[in-house]
């Protein structure tokens, strides 16, 4: 499989339930550990995954607690700098919980 493709498709699956344990968080480094991707295509694939995460979450016009806290996990999981966010997500995660 393209590692591009494994790497959406891991994280999309570890953050789909707005938690991510242990073994997911192992198999998350694990993979980022192997060298499949580079850290530029990494990074391309996490912008992707946040631009799609956003839009799913606000498609309704309202974000829910539950994706507040995925969104939430997500930042803290990946280790993403607000300032990469979109603005309406990085109030969310700098707001009250």
């Amino acid at each position: 499989m393209d590692p591009r493709r494994q790497f959406k498709g891991l994280l999309a699956r570890i953050f789909s339930d707005a938690v991510v344990d242990e073994s997911e968080r192992g198999e998350l480094l694990d993979f980022l550990a192997s060298g499949a991707l580079t850290p530029p295509e990494r990074a391309e694939v996490v912008a992707e995954f946040v631009a799609t995460t956003w839009k799913g979450a606000t498609a309704d016009g309202v974000v829910s607690d539950r994706e507040k806290q995925r969104l939430r996990e997500i930042v803290d999981v990946l280790g993403l700098d607000a300032g990469t966010l979109p603005e309406a997500w990085a109030a969310i995660v700098n707001g009250p919980s």
